[in-house]
Formats: C-alpha cells, sequence, structure tokens
C-alpha cells in the first residue's frame, strides 16, 4: 500500500511540471500590438476596421520619428485599414500584410463612427467582449466623422505613442470635465441596465482655425467654456484632434449629444465632477464674465419619493466650492456681501442648466443617463418588481429638481480688490 501511495505520489509530482508550460505563448518581436481600433461603417462588407499598431523599431530608439500618425517611416504607429463583415474576422485579413500575429491586449481605445453609433453597436460590441484578448479597462470613444480619419490625422506632439495620450486623457477628463472617460466594460453593462443609459466621449478632427469660435457675453453669447463639442473648439495647432462632449445613448443606439459645459453638469449629478474653469457674467455688470474654477466638494445628495400610483420626484442637491480667479470688472467680491451676491448668481445659472439639461434628456433624448434610477430601485424589495415597474419607459415623466449650493472659499492671490485710479 505504500508503494501504491508513493507511485502516485511521484506520478502526481512530476505531471505538475508539464502545468506551468506556456503552450500557446508568443515572443514579443512575433507579435503586432494594436493600441487602437476604429470602426465605420463599410460599402461592400458591414465595417472598415483600422488599426493603429506599435512600431517597435521606433519607440525602441532605432529609427527616428514623430509620434502618432500614418506612414511607414520613423512614425511610432502603422496604420492599416480592411473591410470585413465582422470586427474579429478582420485578424487573419490583416495577417496577409502584416507579417506578425495581431494582438489586442495591449488596446487601448475603441472609437465608432457616429454613422455606426446612431444605427447601433449592439451586433458589434457584445462580440469583441466575449473575444479574450480585449480588455474590458480599454476607452470608448465615439467619433464625430469618420474614425478611419481620426486615428490616421491624430499625431500627439508631446507623446510617442496613442497609448500614453489615452492615458493622459483619462487624467485630463478630471481636470476639465468637459468629457467622460468611459470603458468597455461600464459601456456594455450600461446598454444591459434598467436603471442606467450609456454615454461615450466625442472625438472629432477640427479641420479648421479660430473661425468656429463662438460669441462671448459681450457679444450676446454664453459664458461658459465648454460650449463646444468634439471638432468645434477654435484651436489652430499642429493636431487637429479633439476630445470635448458627450454621446448620449439609449440603449445601443446613439440618440444626441451633449456639450462640454453639458456634460460638466452631467458628471456632476452623478459626482464624477472633481473640477473645472467656468465663467459667469458678472453680477454688478452682465457685459463682463468673471472667472471661477469650480471644485466639487461631495457627492450629490439624492432624495426621492414614490407615490401610490408609482410616479417618482427626484430632487439632487449638488455641493460646489469655487475659487475666484479673475475679475475683469474690478469689483470687490472679496468683500462678504458681494460674495454671497457671486454664489448666488453662480447656482442661479448652474441651477437652470441642469434643468435645461435634464429636460433634454427626458424631452429629446428619453434616456437617464444620470443613473436615477439606481436610486429608484432602492424602493423595491425584489428584482422582479423593479423589473416590472419599466423605469426607462417611466423616466421622461419623473420630476427631477437640482438645487446647487455654492460657498466661496477662496479667492485666489488676493484678499481684496481695488479700483484702478483712472488718470492718476
Amino acid at each position: 500500500m505504500r508503494k501504491v501511495r508513493f507511485c502516485a505520489f511521484i506520478i502526481l509530482t512530476l505531471s505538475l511540471l508539464w502545468l506551468p508550460g506556456c503552450w500557446g505563448s508568443r515572443e514579443t518581436d512575433e507579435v503586432a500590438y494594436v493600441l487602437a481600433i476604429g470602426f465605420d461603417k463599410g460599402e461592400k462588407e458591414n465595417l472598415v476596421i483600422t488599426v493603429s499598431i506599435a512600431n517597435p523599431k521606433v519607440i525602441a530608439g532605432i529609427s527616428s520619428g514623430g509620434g502618432g500618425g500614418g506612414g511607414e517611416g520613423g512614425a511610432s504607429t502603422l496604420n492599416y485599414s480592411v473591410e470585413s463583415y465582422a470586427p474579429l474576422a478582420a485578424i487573419d485579413l490583416l495577417n496577409t500584410t502584416i507579417d506578425r500575429r495581431v494582438s489586442f491586449l495591449h488596446t487601448k481605445a475603441f472609437l465608432f463612427s457616429e454613422e455606426l453609433a446612431r444605427e447601433g453597436l449592439e451586433k458589434w460590441i457584445y462580440p469583441l467582449n466575449r473575444y479574450r484578448e480585449l480588455r474590458g479597462t480599454a476607452q470608448v470613444f465615439v467619433c464625430r466623422g469618420k474614425a478611419k480619419d481620426f486615428i490616421e490625422k491624430n499625431k500627439p506632439a508631446l507623446e510617442l505613442s496613442p497609448t500614453k495620450q489615452i492615458e493622459l486623457l483619462n487624467l485630463m477628463s478630471s481636470e476639465t470635465g468637459l468629457y467622460h472617460n468611459t470603458q468597455f466594460r461600464e459601456f456594455y453593462n450600461d446598454t444591459k441596465s434598467s436603471s442606467i443609459q450609456p454615454s461615450i466621449p466625442l472625438v472629432a478632427l477640427h479641420e479648421g482655425g479660430l473661425e468656429s469660435a463662438k460669441p462671448g457675453i459681450g457679444k450676446g453669447g454664453e459664458a461658459p467654456l465648454g460650449k463646444y463639442i468634439a471638432g468645434e473648439v477654435p484651436i489652430a495647432g499642429s493636431n487637429q484632434a479633439q476630445v470635448i462632449g458627450s454621446a448620449v445613448f439609449k440603449g445601443d443606439k446613439m440618440v444626441g449629444v451633449l456639450s462640454g459645459q453639458e456634460t460638466r453638469y452631467y458628471l456632476a449629478i452623478r459626482g464624477l465632477f472633481r473640477s473645472g474653469i467656468t465663467g459667469i457674467p458678472d453680477p454688478l455688470d452682465p457685459n463682463i464674465p468673471v472667472g471661477l474654477l469650480i471644485y466639487q466638494a461631495k457627492r450629490p445628495k439624492y432624495t426621492t419619493i414614490m407615490d401610490a400610483e408609482g410616479n417618482a420626484t427626484i430632487k439632487v442637491d449638488i455641493y460646489n466650492e469655487p475659487e475666484i480667479i479673475s475679475i475683469l470688472s474690478g469689483y470687490n467680491y472679496e468683500d462678504p456681501v458681494n460674495k454671497v451676491l457671486l454664489e448666488e448668481t453662480l447656482s442661479e445659472q448652474s441651477q437652470e442648466g441642469f434643468h435645461k439639461l435634464i429636460s433634454r434628456t427626458q424631452e429629446e433624448f428619453e434616456s437617464d443617463i444620470f443613473g436615477f434610477g439606481e436610486q429608484i430601485k432602492r424602493k423595491f424589495w425584489t428584482v422582479q418588481s423593479w423589473e416590472d415597474y419599466r423605469w426607462l419607459e417611466r423616466y421622461p415623466d419623473a420630476r427631477i429638481n437640482v438645487v446647487v449650493h455654492n460657498k466661496i472659499r477662496r479667492t485666489g492671490l488676493q484678499l481684496e480688490t481695488k479700483p484702478s485710479r483712472v488718470g492718476k
């Protein structure tokens, strides 16, 4: 009996030596790593798939060249496009030209054209979610125009590759609040949710220059800086790529867009807004703006009420701490009395913006991108009773009120603004 146990132990020990073997592994110089994938509507097939592949020679310093973009010379990425009936079917087609196995293990971004998004992304994202190489943490974008053009013309001057650019975009989202980072798994889950609908950041190429600027408050326009969407921001420079605003979805179909300022309101309601610079008309001189740096002090407070007929009423309290960074009029808003006036003006303007955005989502989009359903869901004892309530269908009829609380605690590097001595 001892011999049998000993032999079994030896066999088991030897068999363990075979388990850690990486039989399916590949050397790094046998793999072509895709950093970004673009999806456009095809002509003869269903899709045009564009991939941006890391150029190891440039990244390793063997060849000189700039960051991003197409071209085979010194570019850090190489771009290829293929027309196919499905996303994953393009892998083997690409390998008829690329002599390394195409891999999506390091893919950081998925870009869907607006045309494709408005038709619906269900039949494209669901197969992608199943494939073992694709990461759920990759970022998802909707491109105004063709995703192929955006990938080819996106040339981040300060970065060696789009991978670093995407990582920094995550940071800048929290710094400006002009767009929301959406991961692939978040978008996938929201398309199936009964309590929230998806939103995706907008990207586009800005073909012009400064001529796309919109009027400021002195010329009948608005003061907020985020009144643009991607492709409209009046910037002239070496890179045409822009990221600002959001695409609103109802299920898997895109139904509208939000500007950068509306995206800030959206993020604030969800408690995801961190900070951002904005402007409001000066309370004492409406033709001149006052510059403010807004911080969201804490997460919003939700108060929900449901009557016997199932009608929902939601109150959202938003808490901000603005900092004064610019006073063009010269009025002393550091004074406690004037400070209160500035706080009230900001609260009134913000509340109007919140209510306009909520009205758009209820009347124009009929889509709860804020996740109010997560609050209403707590009123139900069972999953079945919640599913039977059909919140997404009831959302347009919900009564929602937003109250903004602003408390100015910092006034920049000045404690008092004194009037200039004209002629002295």
